[in-house]
Parts: structure tokens; C-alpha cells; sequence
């Protein structure tokens, strides 16, 4: 893994080129935004598709799944859109850590879940879709909770723009990877195989990594985090 280097940013720095500062926004909020915009997209195609699920004919069981599976289709537009808005609208960063390992283990973390659709030996459980939409839909909703506190501090890599310890923040320290967390495991519930619970495994080691990243940053940039953490237990809430 390459090396890791704390930095801090120069986006306040006085005299700064035109250039730079456009150059710092396009990196830091328009491509971020673009990229999670394409996302929507593809979760808007998704959301049109379950609502035409909904006039088909089903009993039984599955007369819950089509009203289920649109829930969690607009829960991941709002998801994903409410993303793309607070990278567009984000804070400057005021510090964080930046390598070319920390990258990609942020990314890996971040994006590894996504890829359980498209591995060759993903499984097909109808009789836990119903437990796997309610799981994700879970998630998403608690994700959502928490991306509406943390506004215009969201980060993929670790990075410290304002120190949030309200709402969800209150009750743990990482709670919008809890929710991500929550919802992936809906869907490994209803079509993971061996490989996807393998990359389930890997991305959750490397997320507790990502999290001691996070702190570490935090630390650093606001010393009363430490008082806060000593407090608020860092993923499941109410566990000290």
C-alpha cells in the first residue's frame, strides 16, 4: 500500500490562481457530483421499471414484493441524488488523508457491495426477498437520516470539513456506514454467493480501516472529538 501523508488544504490559502480554485472545484464537487448523478439515472430507469411491476397479477407472498421493491428503488434515488447534491455543494476540506492507498481502499469500501449483481456465481432466493427489500429498505433510510445531518461534510476519503454529533451522530460515530452496512446485507440475503460474502468480508475489514482513518482526521482537526468519541460508541448505537 503506498504511503499515507496527512495533508492540509490550501482552498483558503490567500492568492490563489482563478485557475486552481476552479481547478480544486471540478475535483472536489463537480466530477464527484457528475458521478453520482450518472447513478441516478440508472435508479430512475429502475424506479419506472417497479412501477410497472405494480399492475402485473401476483399473489400470495409476492403481492408485497413489487410495493417493496419500489420503496427501496426511490430510497436509492434519494439516496444517491441527495450524494450527488452534497458533493456539489460540499465544504472545503479543512484537512484529511491522501495516498494513493487511501484511495482506493476508500473506494474499495465505498463501491465493493455494488458489484454483487454482476458476479457469476450470484444466487436467486425468492423466499428471503421479502426480508432482503425490508433489510435494504433499512438501510437506505437510515443512510438517508444520516446524510441529511452530515449535509455538506461528505466525504468518500477521510477528510474533516465540519464536526457533526447530532441526530444519528449522536448515536454513533459512523452511523451512515451502519445504514450502508444494514443494506448490503438485504442484498447478500437475497443473492449473494460464495464470492459476493468473500468481497462482503473484505470490504468490511477495509471499511473499520476507512473509519480509523476518519477518527484519526478528526482528532487532529477538532480536539474536542476526542470528548465526543469518549462518549458515543463508533458503529452500533447504544453500546458503549
Amino acid at each position: 500500500m503506498a504511503s499515507v501523508d496527512v495533508y492540509r488544504s490550501g482552498e483558503h490559502a490567500p492568492g490563489w490562481p482563478l485557475l486552481q480554485r476552479l481547478r480544486a472545484l471540478l475535483l472536489t464537487n463537480a466530477l464527484p457530483a457528475v458521478f453520482f448523478g450518472f447513478f441516478c439515472g440508472v435508479k430512475a430507469m429502475f424506479v419506472l421499471r417497479a412501477i410497472n411491476e405494480l399492475g402485473r397479477p401476483a399473489g400470495g407472498q409476492q403481492s408485497v414484493y413489487p410495493i417493496l421493491k419500489l420503496s427501496d428503488q426511490l430510497l436509492g434515488l434519494a439516496y444517491f441524488g441527495l450524494i450527488a447534491f452534497l458533493c456539489a455543494t460540499r465544504l472545503p476540506r479543512r484537512g484529511g488523508r491522501r495516498g494513493l492507498g487511501t484511495v482506493a481502499a476508500s473506494l474499495f469500501a465505498a463501491f465493493a457491495i455494488m458489484l454483487i449483481g454482476v458476479l457469476p456465481d450470484r444466487g436467486s432466493r425468492p423466499q428471503a426477498q421479502v426480508l432482503g427489500d425490508v433489510l435494504l429498505g433499512a438501510g437506505m433510510v437510515y443512510s438517508i437520516w444520516a446524510l441529511l445531518y452530515l449535509r455538506r461534510s461528505f466525504s468518500i476519503l477521510p477528510e474533516a470539513r465540519r464536526l457533526v454529533t447530532h441526530g444519528p451522530y449522536g448515536l454513533s460515530r459512523h452511523p451512515l456506514y451502519l445504514g450502508e452496512a444494514v443494506a448490503a446485507l438485504g442484498l447478500l440475503v437475497t443473492s449473494a454467493g460464495p464470492t459476493a460474502v468473500l468481497l462482503a468480508v473484505a470490504a468490511l475489514g477495509v471499511q473499520l480501516l476507512r473509519m480509523h482513518w476518519e477518527e484519526s482526521v478528526l482528532t487532529s482537526e477538532f480536539p474536542e472529538y476526542v470528548a465526543y468519541a469518549r462518549h458515543v460508541p463508533r458503529y452500533f448505537p447504544f453500546l458503549a
